[in-house]
């Protein structure tokens, strides 16, 4: 534990919250002076209240306390592949109060990622490009396409995040199992949690050290539950290369090969996450009432783009304002609205 290392965290994260030393400590119930100790390395948090310090700051106390912080890291670059559903469920879906697509997004503005290239349908495009445009709103450059990008990608050279098909995923936590996934350098990583729903995929199988092999294989390890994929997969630039010197045909290729050879590892989530594969109507509803009741239990609103790109400093609090008064009217602006009111108390 390196205290110097936690006071940067405690500030860069403050900041990035739009708190000043007293807001903080106001809310905290310190004085202003702990807060400055904290951040110059002199002091730590009490115990009985650096787990409200780690909400207040949007984070985990155990990423606080290893100065695991999130960073706009331009190494990261996002593609989100969203197929056209036969029965018409698309982007613009509505999952209790907010478009299916909001969710998707929000996997990458989670982990500060602001390139992201849209691989859809027609329809979907349209929709995407009436809501978001380029995405500079969010603080974002969003780039869609109708077919798989066969040209350069907005995203430039580095790795990349890419967010497959249409689930609703939701877990504590999630965001440092997507940091964990994205420390692997030298393999494709993809997430996988443990499942069991009939017709669901097969399940996958790994070692000890997470990689990915055979059913057949003697090494793999016995687990108590079955690990399933969810389809969020993680391309490190050390694996698939530059990506700007390859279209989007021959990445495909590249990763497909890597699955091919089973040079992929797995990050496993914990029990008690919940993935939604948005496939037919039954699971619009059923995710529906999923997000119904955590935030009718919470009082928040669950992946509020515009939250978190506000916390995760993508855009100002004028910038936020202006996305409050855009859906003025509306319980979801009036949600907006008062996370500005909240920094003022």
């Amino acid at each position: 534990m390196d205290i110097n290392v936690i006071g940067n965290a405690i500030q860069y994260l403050r900041k990035r919250a739009g708190y000043t030393q007293k807001e903080l400590a106001d809310r905290v119930g310190v004085s202003d002076k702990a807060v400055s100790k904290w951040e110059r390395g002199i002091g730590l948090p009490d115990t009985a209240i650096i787990g409200k310090v780690a909400i207040l700051l949007d984070t985990d106390t155990d990423s606080l306390l290893t100065g695991d912080v999130i960073h706009h890291n331009t190494e990261w670059g996002g593609l989100l592949v969203l197929e056209e559903n036969y029965i018409g469920i698309g982007a613009d879906t509505i999952i209790y109060d907010k478009p299916l697509v909001y969710f998707l997004l929000s996997y990458f503005m989670l982990m500060g990622i602001r390139n992201v290239d849209i691989v859809c349908g027609e329809k979907d495009r349209k929709y995407i490009l009436e809501e978001f445009g380029d995405g500079k709103r969010l603080g974002l450059h969003i780039a869609c396409s109708g077919v798989f990008p066969a040209g350069q990608y907005t995203s430039g050279s580095g790795s990349l995040m890419i967010v497959s098909g249409r689930s609703i995923i939701y877990g504590v936590d999630q965001t440092r199992f997507f940091q964990k996934a994205m420390l692997h350098r030298e393999h494709i990583t993809i997430l996988s949690l443990p499942k069991k729903r009939m017709g669901y995929p097969s399940r996958i199988y790994f070692d000890a050290d997470k990689k990915i092999v055979s059913e057949e294989d003697e090494d793999h390890l016995v687990t108590q539950y079955d690990y399933h994929q969810i389809p969020v997969i993680f391309c490190p630039k050390q694996v698939i290369g530059h990506v700007e010197q390859c279209d989007g045909v021959q990445l495909q290729s590249r990763i497909s090969s890597m699955l091919d050879q089973e040079k992929i590892y797995t990050v496993t989530l914990d029990r008690g996450f919940v993935e939604i594969a948005i496939d037919n109507w039954d699971d619009v509803m059923n995710a529906s009432m999923l997000v119904k009741s955590i935030q009718n239990a919470c009082g928040m609103q669950i992946y509020c783009i515009e939250e978190i790109a506000w916390r995760r400093g993508l855009i100002t609090s004028a910038e936020l304002r202006k996305c409050a008064m855009e859906k003025a009217g509306t319980d979801y602006g009036e949600y907006i609205s008062s996370l500005l009111e909240d920094m003022k108390q």
